[in-house]
């Protein structure tokens, strides 16, 4: 079962039950039964969904416990992001995640969309899953990094946002009751009575420390209440980007001998990663190809995506370190002009063949590992550094790399491995 929902496919229910009787067949050199449709929804339905999330949690945790993981000086970065997904027209899921209307100037056009709302606790430079959620696309982002990720989140943890999140709320809760760090973006009328000269180019003020106090009596006696405090110290810092553009991050990290005002440029930009991770499960795993149609099998297939990413990360955590590092890999490599990475398309794929033979086959393992490892090693891509994309912007109008992506995924039916 668990094999089956992570190998999506475009291709009928039926179809793929029968390769899968046929590939089990060879494997395990049995002459195994045709397993039916409704015979396999039957099955589908008496699987918790929350099955795929224990499995998910712990290959993270296998991950921490046996391998020396990835820090930016002495920081476990990770990064918080929301995204919505599209999901089936079905009057089940319209009652479990909610709807949004979609307005066209012609009226008659108008429609509604079931969407959920994902929101991902990510290890950047590890590529782990740390929290995955799927709620009500009427949840708000910051809720459910409050009452879900925050959970998994403690000391020498730094935490990085995009600039919807800042608020005091967040800081304080982070700092005083999660004892993690943050570093965010904030928008230009967030906090202008600090940053005013920051957003400035020519400013002579690069970084600065400020004193925060809640911005309502409200607030400030709710947070009494959970014993945090009323005021916390926090640091804006000023960066330009290639392009001319000015950012102002704010973080908890006072000492400027722990990351000093340069660092924060590169830092932030990791933050890019969770976006890529987005891209990855959108497109690569074709998160949105759901093969359920209700809340439960739509909970089934979020989850599923979420351990076999997981899975992937930890399958090929040490192999670029080998391909850069390894007097073999450097050897056959040497007239190589760039540093080399896991071509992700591939590793996914070999990762989705291989599932059965990695959770069920313990004594094959060494060389199912082996032969994952020689398609992913004789397929790597290289890493070209200084490579930008531009952020597109709202007001650009149709021709936008991201309005083209997103008619492509409207309109376009794609290959899912």
């Amino acid at each position: 079962m668990i094999v089956l929902m992570t190998r999506k496919s475009v291709k009928s229910i039926q179809n793929v039950l029968n390769e899968t009787e046929i590939y089990l067949s060879n494997i395990l050199d049995k002459d195994l039964s045709t397993v039916t449709k409704g015979a396999y929804t039957q099955a589908r339905e008496k699987l918790n969904y929350t099955a795929f999330i224990e499995l998910t949690m712990d290959i993270r945790d296998k991950l921490y416990e046996e391998h020396e993981y990835k820090k930016y000086k002495g920081y476990r970065l990770l990064g918080v992001d929301g995204s919505l997904v599209v999901l089936p027209s079905e009057e089940s899921l319209k009652e479990e995640f909610g709807v949004t209307k979609v307005v066209n100037q012609y009226k008659d056009k108008n429609k509604e969309i079931v969407q959920g709302r994902v929101s991902l606790l990510y290890d950047l430079l590890n590529g782990i899953v740390i929290d995955g959620v799927l709620s009500d696309s009427k949840n708000h982002e910051i809720m459910i990094a409050k009452n879900n990720h925050f959970q998994h989140i403690g000391k020498d943890d730094l935490v990085i946002f995009d600039r919807g999140y800042p608020s005091y709320d967040m800081f304080a809760t982070i700092v005083h009751k999660h004892k993690a760090d943050f570093l965010m973006r904030t928008k230009q009328i967030t906090y202008k009575e600090h940053t005013a000269d920051l957003f400035n180019k020519n400013s002579k003020v690069k970084d600065i420390v400020v004193s925060l106090t809640p911005p309502t009596k409200k607030l400030q006696e709710e947070l009494l209440e959970q014993g945090l405090p009323e005021s916390i110290n926090v640091r804006f810092i000023q960066v330009i980007l290639p392009n001319g553009e000015v950012e102002v991050l704010v973080t908890s990290i006072l000492d400027q001998k722990k990351l000093k005002t340069e660092d924060f440029k590169d830092l932030y930009f990791k933050r890019w990663k969770v976006e890529t991770f987005y891209d990855i499960v959108k497109n690569r795993l074709s998160l949105e190809n759901f093969t359920g149609l209700t809340p439960h099998g739509i909970k089934q297939d979020f989850y599923a995506t979420m351990f076999i990413s997981n899975m992937e990360a930890l399958v090929t955590f040490d192999l670029e370190d080998e391909f850069n590092h390894n007097d073999e890999f450097e050897n056959r490599n040497s007239q190589k002009k760039y540093q080399q990475k896991v071509n992700k398309s591939l590793s996914f794929n070999a990762i989705k063949n291989y599932t059965f033979e990695l959770l069920y086959l313990d004594n094959d393992i060494g060389k199912t590992l082996e032969n994952i490892y020689q398609l992913i090693e004789t397929n790597k891509l290289s890493i070209r550094p200084n490579r930008s994309y531009k952020r597109p912007s709202p007001y650009e109008g149709k021709n936008t790399k991201g309005i083209k992506s997103a008619n492509f995924q409207k309109r376009k039916k794609k290959s899912v491995f």
